[in-house]
């Protein structure tokens, strides 16, 4: 018996079926990676962190981009200050719609009350309100530190807008102030020690150094040395899009810190971004916060800021006995039908 081979047939695959397959599997790909990157692990991952730079165009269709703020109807304690025996000076601001801050306050429009370590109530009363840019007597009333961003999640054009744009806050200010810079990547750098003159400033805010890994605790914590001993009105303005992968220092350390030396955190968020980090800094240390999806708008959110430093109050209240300072504050603003409430304790 002879066997005769079979007829073979050529093993055909569908042109369209094979890319079609290939495109999906492209598309997941670029999926997982484009959540990955957009997540916090896109910015605690080293190899993720400098990826994330290059596809700033995308962040246009991301889902969680939203601009959001509390510069709206916000009241604010920034810090209690002794001013003699049984005497203090409180620095408040108050906003109302579209962030306008309030810039007259009467001493009628004031409810605070005081209490001390022992829970006992100081009696407080308020003696007098102006606004902070009339005590001319102080030097420097305002002193504060830009602490930047320049870690490898942060999008170029931000950086680009950031440093570009900050002239509009300077120039917005009205009272004299002596301002630091500090910058971060993996490691923070300080670019210019608290100084008085508006251009060394502006120069230290363009002077652009590598985008590495994100130290942003340990960025705002020098920030916090830089002003932490100087009198009256003190913050730090903060530009970052919020992640950490490089610092010593916690949320946690930077926040005891701020509120031990009454430094507020006002704080610019930029790129893929939990919000969450500037929400927690600027509860917990008496600032604001704005997430800035566009940054080419930047300009007026600088000048919003600078508009309610500009009207910050001082609060002239006096009490029935001397402590150093109270250990926590009861404060009620009613003010054109507008009531605000806010209480801060201390350690």
């Amino acid at each position: 018996m002879v066997e005769v081979a079979g007829k073979t047939e050529q093993l055909r695959i569908p042109v369209w079926k094979y890319l079609l397959f290939l495109f999906l599997l492209l598309a997941i790909l670029l999926l997982v990676m484009y959540f990955l990157l957009a997540s916090n692990f896109g910015a605690s991952n080293s190899l993720m962190e400098t990826i994330r730079r290059y596809l700033s165009f995308t962040s246009a269709f991301h889902p969680n981009l939203k601009p959001e703020d509390n510069f709206d109807n916000a009241l604010r304690i920034h810090g209690v200050e002794k001013a003699g025996p049984k005497r203090f000076y409180m620095f408040v601001s108050a906003t109302g719609n579209d962030a306008a801050p309030i810039k007259v306050m009467q001493t009628t429009e004031v409810q605070l009350s005081a209490k001390d370590n022992s829970g006992k109530d100081l009696n407080v009363i308020v003696d007098r309100v102006r606004p902070l840019h009339l005590y001319s007597e102080w030097p420097d009333p305002v002193s504060f530190a830009n602490v930047m961003d320049y870690s490898g999640s942060m999008f170029p054009e931000d950086i680009k807008a950031i440093e570009s744009n900050f002239s509009a806050l300077v120039n917005e200010l009205v009272m004299p102030f002596a301002a630091a810079v500090v910058k971060f990547n993996n490691t923070v750098r300080e670019i210019l020690n608290l100084s008085t003159d508006k251009n060394a400033v502006l120069d230290a805010i363009k002077k652009a150094i590598p985008l590495q890994n994100t130290a942003l605790f340990d960025g705002i914590d020098k920030g916090v040395e830089k002003v932490q001993a100087r009198p009256h009105l003190r913050f730090i303005v903060l530009t970052t899009d919020g992640n950490d992968n490089a610092s010593q220092a916690s949320l946690e350390d930077v926040i005891r810190r701020c509120r031990q030396h009454n430094v507020s955190v006002f704080s610019f968020g930029f790129g893929w971004l939990d919000v969450n980090s500037l929400k927690i800094l600027s509860d917990e240390t008496e600032g604001y916060y704005s997430y800035v999806t566009d940054s080419s708008n930047l300009d007026d959110w600088f000048k919003k800021l600078g508009q309610i430093i500009n009207n910050v109050q001082v609060i002239e209240f006096s009490t029935d006995s001397d402590v150093n300072q109270p250990s926590s504050v009861d404060l009620t603003i009613d003010h054109n039908s507008k009531k605000l409430s806010r209480s801060r304790s201390w350690p």
